[in-house]
């Protein structure tokens, strides 16, 4: 898998374009390292109307197949014969499948696929390659794709020449901060993991831009980032969007409620030791963010921190929290004593956290008066 260039990567959402575009036509196998969203990828495309009316079965890990995982034989005695009877989980039956009238088109995820053993990809083969189990053929628009790891991460991806030729392999990337950030954001992930990625974009670097033919070929990795995946250092916690994703939820449910050194602890499963320590350092800012409500029941009143960062956190706390118009006037109100940079932020962050959250501040005077300045800030 190695011979594709990581410079010919793609995001997220340009992986998302080439799977619903191609993918009833050929298989697309996308490879990416730990933790950047392939399976996240499954979840995007069954919520797009493109597949609403596809049966989109649940994601399935191959590195936890057997050959019952796929068909059981099935013996037919009064006409002499034998069949297999396919697992549900695969979406196709004889209820199901094309040529039926009514049958729909599935939409199904092999994860894992390189880390299978080989005759469990000897066993899947005419599933991704043709969309077929024994004699049934999935209905036509099925789509059927599958992700594994880059074999350079060394965790024991592999697949044969002639079975690569009949795939579509692509590379996916890790997001950048500010791709991230976006995600983050609409997904009302903790103001601090949103400020240390803000502050940190080198926490979405790629191992790979170290490699030769990679933006930072010439540095050397582990003393340039200790933040990421290192595949020379083994599989220790490391930051990636799965793991900030992760670092978020200790921090919503643990702040206030565990001691500092058991959320430190916590965070260092989750994110490293060096990551942890570098977040805990917006932790312990955002205790000077006001508490929420007082801002809603006093936004010119209510005291503001003059930190830039702790202005940033409470700026994305804001378009996280909010869910309502009185409290969406309020917040602006608030926002508008802040510092001009910490308001074009907040003007970007409702921009990106959705159509709901726009909707809410849309009819804000405020709101449209900052958001008109910082357009007019941003385009000189």
């Amino acid at each position: 898998m190695s011979y594709i260039r990581y410079s010919h990567a793609l995001s997220f959402a340009d992986t998302v374009n080439v799977i619903k575009t191609i993918g009833h036509l050929r298989t697309v196998i996308v490879l990416g390292e730990n933790g950047v969203g392939k399976t996240a990828l499954f979840h995007h495309l069954k919520a797009l109307p493109q597949f609403a009316n596809h049966i989109a079965v649940d994601p399935i890990d191959c590195t936890q197949l057997s050959d019952g995982s796929f068909f059981i034989p099935d013996v037919d005695r009064e006409l002499g014969v034998s069949r297999e009877l396919p697992n549900e989980r695969l979406g196709l039956s004889k209820l199901n499948h094309r040529g039926v009238p009514g049958a729909k088109p599935i939409l199904a995820f092999l994860d894992e696929i390189a880390k299978s053993k080989q005759y469990i990809k000897d066993i899947v083969a005419p599933y991704l390659y043709e969309h077929r189990l024994g004699t049934l053929h999935a209905p036509l628009g099925s789509v059927i794709f599958g992700a594994s790891n880059l074999d350079v991460e060394g965790l024991g991806d592999s697949f044969q020449q002639h079975l690569m030729t009949r795939v579509i392999p692509i590379i996916m990337r890790k997001p950048n901060a500010e791709e991230l950030i976006v995600y983050a954001t609409a997904q009302n992930w903790h103001p601090a993991v949103i400020a240390f990625l803000t502050f940190f974009p080198k926490l979405m670097d790629s191992f790979m831009d170290y490699m030769p033919g990679g933006k930072y070929e010439k540095r050397d990795l582990e003393k340039d980032n200790e933040f990421i995946f290192n595949p020379a250092l083994g599989t220790a916690p490391c930051c990636s969007p799965r793991t900030m994703n992760a670092a978020s939820d200790v921090l919503h449910a643990g702040l206030g409620v565990l001691p500092d050194f058991a959320l430190f602890a916590a965070l260092c499963g989750a994110i490293g030791e060096t990551g942890a320590y570098a977040l805990m350092t917006f932790v312990k800012l955002s205790a000077s963010i006001t508490d929420y409500g007082r801002v809603i029941r006093d936004p010119m009143g209510a005291p503001l921190s003059d930190n830039a960062t702790a202005q940033l956190m409470q700026a994305y706390q804001f378009v996280s929290r909010v869910s309502s118009r009185d409290e969406a006037a309020a917040c602006t109100q608030y926002v508008t004593r802040m510092q001009e940079e910490m308001q074009n932020v907040f003007c970007h962050s409702v921009a990106s956290g959705g159509a709901a959250k726009v909707a809410l501040f849309s009819t804000i005077l405020d709101y449209n008066e900052m958001n008109k300045r910082q357009l007019v800030y941003g385009s000189n």
